[in-house]
This record gives C-alpha cells, sequence and structure tokens, in this order.
C-alpha cells in the first residue's frame, strides 16, 4: 500500500522523534531506577581525600604540630614592648635650693629655679628589647618539635594510606555484591523457565503436581534472595559514598581485575620484614619519635646551665627631676644561673626518661606487630589464591552437572529434584568464586598495605 500524501509529513516528524526517544530512553530509565553514581577506584581515592572529614582531621594534627614547632622557636626570638604609664600622686613634690643655701651667698639671678621631682599628674613612657643570647634549653626543645613535626607528617601518610585500604575494601565489597546480583538474577531468569517447563510438563499429564509446587518454591525463593542482594548492593553503595564524602549512591565503574594463574613467590620472612620496615612510614615515624623525646630529654638537661640575655631599656618621663634630660635609656647584659626551681627540673627530667623509654618501648611493638601482619597476611593471599583456584574447578563441574541434568531431565532419566539441585550448587559455585576473587583482591592489598607498598596514589604522600 503507497503511502497517502498526506502521512509523508507526518512520517517524516515521526522518524526523528522515533529517533530521539530511543536515544534518552536509558537515561531515563537511569534516573527512574536511581542509578548510582559511576566510579573506579582512583577517583574514589581522589575524592575521598579531598571531602572525608577523616583526612581534615590528620591534617588538622599536622598543623597543631607544626604550629607547635613554630612557638618553639619564639625562646630564640628577640621580645620588645612599649608601655605608657599615667600616675596619680597625692602630693606634688618640688625642690627649690635656694631653701638650702644662706641669703645672700649666691645672687638671686644665679640661683636656679624650683626643681620638680612629683606631679600629682604624670606621664611616663617606657620602651624595652630583650635579646636572648644563650638558651641551651631553647636550641634542644626546637630539635624535638622538628622531630616531632617529621613524625607527625610520616605518620599522616600511613593513616591516609589506612583510610585509602578502607575505601579499597568497600569498593571491592560493592563489586562482589554487585555480582552477587548478577547471580541471582541469572539463577532467577533460570527458575522461571524451569517453571514454565514444568507448567507445560504438568498439562499434558508428564510431571505430577509437585513439581510445579516446587518450581514455584525455588523461583520464589530466589526472588526473595535476589531482593535482599539488591538491599545490600544499595547499602554498600552508599557505604562506599559516605566513605569518600558524596551524596546518594556510588557504584564501581569496572570489574576488580582477574587474579593470576599462581601465587606470588613470597621472600624469606628476614628480608621481607626488613623490606617492609624500611618503607612503613609509621616504623619511621617511630624513630624519628624517639629522637624527639631524646631532644626533650636534653633540654630539660640544658636548663640547668645559665642563660645570656642583653636587655636595652628607655624611658621617657613627664618630670626630669635631677637628670639633665627627661628620657634616658640603659644597656643590661644579663646571665641567669637558676639555682633552684621547686623541683621542676628534676620532675621534668623523670617525665622525659620515661618518655624515652615508652618510644623505644613502642617502637620494639610496632615492629612485632609488622612481623605479625606479615605473616598472617602472606598466609591469607596464599590462601584465598588457592580457594580462587577451587572455586574454578567447582563453578566448572558445577556448571558440567547443570547442563547434564538438564539433558537428562528432558530424556526422563533425572528428576526436576535433581536439576533444581544442580542449578542450586551452579549458583552457589558463582558465588563462591566470586567472594573469592574478591577477598584475594583486598588480601592483596591488605599484604601490600602492610609491606609498605601500597601507594594508590603518589599525590597522597
Amino acid at each position: 500500500m503507497r503511502p497517502t500524501p498526506a502521512s509523508s509529513p507526518l512520517r517524516a516528524i515521526a522518524l526523528p522523534l522515533v529517533v530521539i526517544a530511543l536515544a534518552l530512553a536509558p537515561a531515563t530509565a537511569a534516573r527512574a531506577a536511581g542509578d548510582a553514581r559511576p566510579l573506579t577506584l582512583h577517583a574514589a581515592y581522589k575524592l575521598a581525600l579531598g571531602s572525608n572529614p577523616t583526612i581534615e582531621l590528620l591534617d588538622q594534627r599536622v598543623r597543631a604540630v607544626e604550629a607547635a614547632r613554630r612557638a618553639a622557636w619564639v625562646a630564640l626570638k628577640p621580645t620588645a614592648g612599649v608601655q605608657l604609664a599615667y600616675t596619680y600622686y597625692n602630693q606634688r613634690i618640688a625642690l627649690d635650693p635656694a631653701d638650702f643655701i644662706p641669703a645672700g651667698l649666691v645672687p638671686p639671678a644665679n640661683l636656679p629655679g624650683e626643681i620638680v621631682i612629683q606631679q600629682r599628674n604624670q606621664l611616663s613612657l617606657s620602651a624595652q628589647v630583650n635579646v636572648p643570647l644563650f638558651r641551651g634549653a631553647a636550641y634542644q626543645g626546637i630539635g624535638a618539635a622538628r622531630r616531632q613535626v617529621a613524625a607527625a607528617r610520616l605518620r599522616r601518610v600511613r593513616s591516609r594510606r589506612d583510610f585509602l585500604l578502607q575505601i579499597a575494601r568497600a569498593y571491592y565489597g560493592t563489586l562482589s555484591a554487585r555480582e552477587v546480583v548478577r547471580a541471582l538474577d541469572g539463577k532467577v531468569k533460570l527458575d522461571e523457565r524451569n517453571m514454565r517447563a514444568a507448567k507445560a510438563r504438568r498439562s499434558v499429564g508428564a510431571a505430577p503436581r509437585s513439581d510445579v509446587m516446587r518450581a514455584d518454591l525455588v523461583l520464589t525463593q530466589d526472588r526473595q534472595a535476589l531482593r535482599r542482594a539488591r538491599i545490600e548492593e544499595r547499602a554498600a553503595q552508599r557505604q562506599l559514598a559516605i566513605l569518600v564524602g558524596v551524596p546518594g549512591r556510588v557504584a564501581p565503574a569496572a570489574p576488580a581485575s582477574q587474579p593470576a594463574s599462581q601465587p606470588a613467590a613470597a621472600a624469606a620472612p628476614a628480608v621481607s620484614l626488613s623490606r617492609a620496615l624500611e618503607r612503613r612510614n609509621d616504623y619511621r615515624a617511630s624513630a624519628v619519635a624517639v629522637e624527639a623525646a631524646r631532644s626533650q630529654r636534653r633540654a630539660v638537661w640544658w636548663s640547668f646551665a645559665p642563660n645570656l640575655d642583653l636587655t636595652w631599656s628607655y624611658r621617657f618621663s613627664q618630670v626630669a627631676g635631677f637628670a639633665p634630660s627627661r628620657g634616658a635609656w640603659n644597656l643590661v647584659l644579663a646571665l641567669t644561673l637558676p639555682l633552684y626551681d621547686g623541683g621542676e627540673r628534676y620532675a621534668k627530667l623523670s617525665q622525659t626518661e620515661a618518655r624515652v623509654a615508652s618510644e623505644r618501648a613502642q617502637r620494639r611493638v610496632l615492629r612485632q606487630n609488622i612481623e605479625q601482619q606479615l605473616v598472617t597476611l602472606r598466609a591469607e593471599v596464599v590462601a584465598a589464591h588457592s580457594g580462587v583456584l577451587a572455586a574454578h574447578k567447582a563453578l566448572a563441574l558445577a556448571t558440567t552437572t547443570a547442563s547434564d541434568m538438564s539433558e537428562r531431565y528432558a530424556a526422563g532419566s533425572a528428576t526436576q529434584l535433581d536439576v533444581l539441585d544442580a542449578s542450586q550448587r551452579r549458583l552457589q559455585a558463582d558465588l563462591d568464586l566470586t567472594r573469592s576473587r574478591y577477598r584475594l583482591e583486598v588480601a592483596r592489598l591488605a599484604l601490600a598495605h602492610a609491606a609498605g607498598r601500597f601507594r594508590p596514589l603518589s599525590a597522597s604522600r
């Protein structure tokens, strides 16, 4: 049938509209379903470093230590001050030389006038500059503050990587949840086909009613499991979004990398531990913390030494008194030796001795913990890799068994229960393989982190 002339313009208009509708359909469906924001692991790291309050807290701690370092320099910097004072006296004091010289001894014209020593209302201005020339304790205090800043920065790097490892765990957990949804969705579709087949066989009298009921039960159970898996996936996406500091939900943009065919050979424990201790920022920070504690102890010892200061003072008074001018200045070089301060220095010395011992003990404990982590995580990586290999074989066997049971069921040599059991075993094998893969990925990252080789972003250092 040929189109009429009136229908040709309609077709010309309708065709572009259909194309536009088909192009917008996926986006509209995604908005309607409330899809999570796609995010790569690298992007998740960068977002977390830029917006998470945990990272901000680490930065603020470093800033606080840097402020303490600047405060330590105050003891070596000169100080200056100016004071303007107003004083009210209850009486005026003045001295007239004519009262002390016999009359006629000196001509009145040669006598000085009245000398004012104190007025009722009197203004004065004073200024002082103090320059520390030698402060033994201050030098050691500055050294301790510098080491504390270095230790804080090293700990910040380690803490950042701790947090980024937490991001990676959540990321792979979300990936695992998504794969569980995929496997259950495929199982539900298989159950629906089994349900239709059971009804068809029942309609021709080739299957009992219990086959239909059993297929319906399995379909209902798997649908409920799929619903729970989707809820868990959305929860995992929301938790990942909270960690990276974005609203709504985020979803991994790509699946995790596949595991290697064989586990990597581990280095000897002593060599591996030695390398880890060299790379670990927290262990390096512990060494710096020990040196900082020693500097604090030396600072207390130097507090027993004398201090040398240079002070310049200037004073301007409204009344000159007996001085030739109303302004005067002086320069003082003072050597101060503290003799007794109530035992404060001895108490601080005991505190710093305990601090040095505590930092040394913490360093030994950290070394022991690192060694334990390496042993445990290396075993977890090997076990996880073995689990992946076993899960691969189990899935291959379950897939073959399910296919065989379907063929035998079609030939009448197997029951529906055999088919359902085989499909359930295949689903479980698929889920086990998914969990094993991501468990291996997380175990590898954790081992790299324990060995000091986990550097997700070079900019985060």
